[in-house]
């Protein structure tokens, strides 16, 4: 086989995305006569072989693309090259499948998910609405998960802990005097911890408690209290006794509350419950649909399966870093048809290459 020149292999390259990108197999096996008609979309632009490219196809096509895109073909020369692309479209896909790719078990695969996605599309999603969640479900959803919508304010400190008083008092000094020059940095407390402080558990995490509320009882209430009278981030608690020993506190980060009514919150939890929705309604049909088609399971022959290491997976070009497929999970974005990361407009993923996850988990016929 001739090989290209690096030069002419990269333009067939760009040429060929370029046809992926703004074609589509919406043409026709037909010999449609051109009419007069300015108002009929079925009037012929092209032919190719028994493929007929009508006004329509065009015009869907263009209209399917972004305003951006769209806003490039207004002029008769650039419908010219669109027209172009549609034609180079179906010249390599009717070469294609004179050699007998149309019966590939890829491509074949391809064109189920496809298949589904529009079934999915046509015949299920369209059917169930975020707008149909009962108003009795988001009220109970916003009084069941408070912690979602309500929070209080919330700081976060480092100690020092040691069992002395006088010592505590010297780690303060030097705390202090660190915090004039230093500020809110945490680099030289963190110092002084692993220097000073005789806590094992919270030497070890640089003194750092994570964050709580005041009515936080992970740690002692003087803690708390001391933690909370701190006003800026930076600040440093004189020696606080506690059963343990006397604490010095480094406030590292404040963290305000919220408060958010349900009116504020509605469509956030609509759209929660929806997609929880959406998903038992899938598994279901599912389910039912297994119920009443003959399936025979050999796990038997899980056992044969080679699973490829590290990056040496063959996913093919566009398949995530390490090969092989992506999530089976049927709400992941890409899943449905016409959205998610990758997708070109009107469900096409960009590249022309159809979305890797399938709705019945990876399979493959």
């Amino acid at each position: 086989m001739r090989t290209l020149p690096a030069r002419s292999s990269s333009r067939f390259l760009s040429l060929s995305a370029a046809a992926l990108l703004l074609a589509a197999p919406a043409c026709k096996k037909a010999s449609i006569k051109p009419t007069q008609d300015k108002g009929d979309l079925s009037q012929v632009v092209a032919q190719v072989g028994d493929e007929v490219i009508t006004v329509g196809d065009v015009q869907e096509r263009i209209n399917k693309q972004s305003p951006f895109i769209r806003a490039r073909y207004t002029t008769l020369d650039k419908k010219k090259e669109f027209l172009d692309n549609l034609v180079r479209f179906e010249v390599m896909a009717g070469e294609a499948q004179k050699r007998g790719y149309d019966k590939d078990p890829e491509v074949q695969r391809v064109m189920k998910q496809q298949m589904i996605s529009k079934f999915l599309q046509k015949d299920f999603e369209s059917k169930v609405k975020v707008e149909d969640v009962p108003e009795a479900d988001v009220e109970k959803y916003y009084k069941d998960h408070p912690e979602e919508f309500n929070k209080k304010d919330e700081v976060r400190v480092s100690e020092i802990l040691v069992k002395d008083k006088p010592k505590a008092e010297k780690a303060y000094n030097e705390a202090k005097a660190q915090s004039k020059t230093a500020g809110a940095d945490q680099k030289a407390f963190r110092d002084l911890v692993t220097k000073v402080s005789e806590d094992e558990e919270s030497k070890q995490r640089g003194g750092d408690l994570t964050f709580f509320d005041k009515d936080s009882t992970a740690y002692p209430k003087p803690i708390i209290e001391a933690a909370f009278k701190l006003g800026d981030v930076g600040d440093v608690s004189p020696p606080v006794k506690t059963e343990k020993g006397w604490v010095v506190l480094k406030l590292t980060q404040k963290r305000p509350g919220f408060n958010r009514p349900l009116a504020e919150v509605k469509r956030q939890i609509q759209q929660r419950l929806f997609r929880d929705t959406r998903t038992k309604a899938l598994d279901a049909f599912i389910a039912d649909l297994k119920k009443n088609t003959k399936i025979e399971i050999h796990e038997d022959n899980l056992g044969k399966v080679v699973i490829e290491n590290g990056m040496e997976g063959g996913g093919g070009p566009g398949a995530p870093r390490g090969g092989g497929m992506t999530s089976g999970d049927p709400h992941a974005p890409g899943a449905f048809p016409g959205g998610g990361p990758g997708m070109m407009p009107g469900g096409m993923p960009a590249g022309g290459m159809p979305p890797q996850r399938t709705l019945l988990q990876g399979k493959k016929p």
